[in-house]
């Protein structure tokens, strides 16, 4: 019995254990399921002026991820930086990551992406970037935290605007922030590839926290089949010892046929 109360224990530990990490995976999973309805949501929404939508210099991230707004300004196309590592549909590349001027505040624009080059630590080809006046549409993005990897002049390796503000020497209130470009117009002569949309898969909390469930029911009903069966073969009446004592009284019953002959 005290065997038995120890490995109860221990299931029941196991038990335990396997449903937290189950909740887990369930918050996790709403969480996500939250974060995917916002990003919809946003993603979804017509342009307005950034002026709208900015609280005390800056936007209120990541509550407003993904949310279109437009500006009037120029690039301060001297200032640019190439954001390193930056994949693309599965191929290594770079993000142009450019200062924007609209008059009464700078923040930073992703303008899009270029591959790697043969050198692999440029683009081959960097097309100019206009100074003149455009009208941007651009989607909010949150500012990255900043690696301790470096970057060669004129790089960056995330886009940490703080970093950004740093390599360039430019003064902005838009710390927590930046914009992915959508469209410029008038359009730039040659324009670079658009990063990917947000993704809206879940991923896989469902199924592990199902998994994990299955896991503590596997264990209580190992367990109980152990007990039962230890509590057949102490009482003699497991499916094996009761063949076995069937044939036996099945071949002394022939044998007193035999006899009897």
């Amino acid at each position: 019995m005290k065997k038995w109360l120890n490995w109860l224990l221990l299931v029941v530990v196991f038990s335990v254990a396997c449903g937290f990490l189950a909740n887990w995976q369930f918050d996790r999973r709403e969480a996500k399921l939250a974060s995917i309805a916002l990003v919809t949501e946003n993603y979804a929404k017509p342009a307005v002026p950034y002026t709208q939508v900015v609280t005390a210099g800056d936007f209120s991230v990541p509550r407003l991820n993904w949310r279109a707004v437009s500006l009037t300004g120029h690039y301060l196309v001297e200032k640019a930086l190439l954001v390193r590592n930056r994949p693309n549909n599965g191929q290594p590349g770079f993000e142009q990551l450019v200062p924007f001027d609209t008059g009464s505040s700078i923040i930073f624009v992703s303008r899009g992406w270029l591959p790697t080059g043969d050198r692999q630590d440029l683009p081959d080809n960097i097309p100019d970037i206009s100074g003149a006046e455009i009208t941007l549409i651009g989607k909010v993005m949150s500012a990255e935290p900043q690696l301790s990897r470096g970057a060669p002049l004129g790089q960056i390796a995330s886009i940490n605007i703080a970093l950004a503000a740093k390599k360039t020497g430019i003064q902005t209130t838009f710390q927590k922030s930046y914009l992915r470009m959508v469209s410029e117009s008038p359009m730039a002569s040659v324009p670079l590839t658009a990063m990917p949309k947000p993704s809206i898969d879940e991923g896989n909390n469902l199924s592990y926290a199902v998994q994990w469930i299955l896991f503590a029911a596997m264990s209580i009903s190992a367990l109980a089949w152990r007990i039962r069966k230890d509590q057949q073969d102490a009482a003699g009446t497991t499916p094996n010892k009761l063949k076995s004592k069937r044939a036996k009284l099945d071949a002394e019953f022939e044998d007193s046929i035999t006899t009897e002959k």
